[in-house]
């Protein structure tokens, strides 16, 4: 007699683990989807009503599942798996941005066996997933050897029974029970035989090895007494009872070795009984999941610290921010929040190497320990980004607070401008803090508006400067959260098809057409038209702007591909992002879609800020080279602006300069511009480049430049941007 629970899932696993993703957020979805592709075969569900029917008549291995969606949400899906049959089995993984421990409380009650939070860290969603996986398969596959050891002894019983005193049948009965003893013996999972009384009549090698008793010491004990659960809330006489009752039960337990050590064991126990019920055995089959166990406290570590400092994280700075906060509302006291920010951080990675960068924070995570009080939390929220939660005694105002609060900031300045001695070195560097003082009095907040508003704050100090604490007021507050709108519908902008090419064309001294710059505008259908100057850096900030610069190229050279033979000798510019400049995916988009589109490579121009090249000087020639193999032209844009140097242009291949706007915009009445512009003329000559003057917005202008014959002009004095549709058509 098989337990009911015996059936295909078991004994037919695919290659790969199924997971399903179930999440009405777009943006949710392609994060996760993209970083469990490789290992798991990934399903998605935007409903918990779309995901119940898809579970149906497909079982995943586990589930991803968020909590917060309209119609069923995530608690009701969990609850209504947990009430089948065939479901309630499938491990279930809470995805949400909730910290309260209210809600963890009430997903663990339903059945959940783990929750991650959001935002996501992609390299803990695989560990814990593998891991919860791995502790699935291995019940699994104790399951199946369960069963399979349950045959065997049937079998063997059931020739015992029909056995007569013909040599032929002995020999029988002797080889099946050699297979029976091999398969005993030559498991890795320990396994050991009862009677119907829970004696131990039969053990295998590997119950000694994980239990530390002999075989000797095994037979004729009780198994309870070997199987004594240590772990609250289950007791092994329930376990014995409930596979009397049922026939089996699977599960774990915290079992003790024989010399005293606890260690947890996945354990299925079945019971095997005979045609005529009668000789009723069960069988154990264990494994030790110590090292399972060590790995998932590790994991579970770091879901709320900081590995590299032992602060805790995001996650876990807002589960205490968030604790505050109830606890400053019920007891109307103050509380405040620091965002610490180093200024310029990257130089010193780029300057010092990694390994100098996180010394620097272990350093920095010193410093701030020592200035403020014991009882602050001090968390790591990402590279460079510290915060510090301080709360005031009761009784003290919002005033008296934010006096204190300025005093701890401004010995934080002092004691971190002190210089850092890293591997013999003295370091200088200066940070930026925002500074948050809560609860407001106009309205109730949660604990990611809170830090939301606090990083606000340390924006602004950033923009002035840096060095310098800010304190928040409402208007950063509305910065912060147009910031946020802005990063949200410029997703949906790419796909919905909201974003234009404007073209602004290129001119030599004689008004003759060169060339022209393709550029990106947006015209929201509820915002109207957002400039590119607020779009592009909130997207440089993103994941987005990689996707918006694979849009602008792929449309970009439809357009190029556009131009009738009169005008192939043209090339449109596009300007790419320093991020994705020296990234191997995209410069092998490039050159996919140039073999996609029906161009000639000399057709497009892209052109890279000057900075990209100084930061990452020797990818940057890495991936000027490629693109010159291609045979694309580049253009250093805004030249003149950053700290230029004559190294790189002896080291690139490129084939344009382009005058900064700045420099043109004075020229005609400052003769330190009109030296600068002398300057790049003359090293466009020296080193064979064309140069392209940006600004050219009026009469003086256009007369100054054309005391330089060979450079070629862009601005509004000589054609205003407009849409690719319409510039092509007066192309035509």
């Amino acid at each position: 007699m098989y337990p009911a629970e015996k059936n295909s899932d078991y004994l037919n696993k695919k290659h790969k683990p199924l997971v399903l993703i179930v999440d009405d957020e777009p943006n949710n979805l392609h994060v996760l989807v993209e970083g469990l592709l490789t290992d798991y075969d990934v399903r998605i569900s935007t409903s918990g009503e779309q995901a119940l029917v898809f579970i149906e008549s497909t079982r995943p291995d586990l589930i991803l599942l968020d909590i917060m969606m309209p119609g069923m949400d995530g608690y009701e899906v969990c609850k209504t798996l947990k009430s089948r049959q065939n479901t309630k089995g499938i491990p279930i993984v809470f995805v949400t941005a909730m910290t309260n421990e209210d809600s963890e409380e009430h997903g663990f009650t339903l059945g959940a066996i783990d929750y991650i939070h959001k935002p996501y860290k992609l390299a803990l969603v695989r560990a814990r997933i593998r891991t919860h996986i791995t502790s699935q398969g291995m019940l699994d596959r104790l399951i199946e050897k369960n069963f399979d050891l349950h045959d065997k002894l049937l079998e063997i019983e059931a020739l015992a029974q029909e056995l007569s005193e013909r040599e032929e049948e002995l020999k029988q009965l002797s080889s099946k029970q050699k297979l029976f003893y091999q398969a005993l013996t030559s498991t890795a999972d320990g396994v050991v035989i009862t009677d119907s009384k829970g004696e131990i009549i039969a053990v295998n090698p590997s119950f000694c090895r994980i239990t530390g008793f002999s075989e000797s010491e095994a037979l004729g004990t009780q198994l309870h007494k070997l199987k004594q659960n240590n772990q609250p809330g289950i007791s092994f006489n329930n376990v014995w009872q409930h596979a009397n009752k049922a026939g089996y039960w699977s599960g774990e337990l915290v079992t003790r070795r024989k010399n005293g050590e606890l260690y947890p064991e996945l354990l299925t126990l079945s019971m095997v009984k005979g045609e005529q019920d009668t000789n009723i055995h069960f069988i154990g089959v264990f494994s030790d999941i110590s090292s399972l166990k060590v790995t998932q406290e590790r994991i579970d570590y770091l879901t709320w610290h900081d590995e590299l400092t032992a602060l805790p994280n995001r996650n876990g700075f807002l589960k205490q921010l968030e604790q505050q906060l109830q606890s400053c509302s019920q007891e109307n006291n103050y509380a405040y929040i620091f965002i610490i920010d180093i200024d310029s951080f990257h130089s010193i990675n780029d300057g010092l190497g990694l390994l100098a960068g996180d010394k620097v924070l272990k350093e920095l995570t010193n410093r701030i320990h020592a200035k403020l009080d014991k009882k602050d939390v001090i968390a790591r929220l990402g590279s460079d980004e510290f915060a510090a939660l301080s709360s005031v005694d009761k009784g003290i105002g919002r005033l008296r607070t934010q006096e204190i609060a300025e005093r701890k900031a401004q010995e934080l300045l002092r004691v971190i401008n002190a210089p850092f001695i890293i591997d013999e070195q003295e370091i200088s560097i200066t940070i930026s803090i925002g500074t948050y003082i809560f609860p407001r009095e106009d309205q109730w907040e949660n604990a990611i508006e809170t830090i939301r508003n606090c990083e606000a704050a340390c924006y602004k100090a950033k923009e002035k400067g840096g060095n310098r604490v800010t304190f928040f007021d409402n208007s950063f507050g509305e910065q912060a959260r147009r910031r946020f709108e802005i990063e949200q519908d410029l997703r949906k902008a790419i796909s919905q098809n909201e974003l234009t090419l404007y073209v602004q064309s290129q001119f030599n001294s004689k008004q003759q057409i060169k060339g022209a710059e393709i550029l990106l505008r947006w015209i929201h259908p509820q915002k109207g038209f957002i400039s590119p100057a607020e779009f592009i850096p909130i997207a440089e900030e993103s994941d987005i702007i990689y996707e918006l610069d694979c849009w602008v190229l792929s449309n970009g050279l439809k357009l190029i591909e556009s131009l009738d033979e009169r005008h192939r000798d043209l090339s449109l510019s596009i300007n790419i992002s320093g991020r994705h400049f020296h990234e191997p995916r995209f410069l092998s988009q490039i050159k996919t879609e140039i073999e996609k589109h029906n161009i000639q490579p000399n057709q497009l121009t892209i052109e890279i800020i000057e900075g990209t090249l100084l930061n990452h000087m020797e990818s940057a020639v890495e991936a000027v080279h490629l693109l010159k193999n291609l045979g694309v032209r580049v253009s250093i844009d805004d030249f003149g602006t950053g700290y230029s140097s004559l190294t790189y242009l002896k080291q690139l291949p490129i084939q344009e300069l382009k005058i900064d706007r700045s420099f043109v915009f004075d020229a005609p009445t400052d003769n330190n511009d009109k030296l600068i512009i002398d300057m790049i003329v003359n090293l466009g000559r020296v080193f064979e480049l064309e140069v392209v003057a940006e600004g050219v917005e009026n009469q003086s202008h256009f007369d100054l430049l054309k005391e330089y014959p060979e450079v070629i002009l862009q601005g509004y004095y000589l054609h205003k941007p407009e849409p690719a549709s319409d510039w092509l058509e007066k192309l035509e």
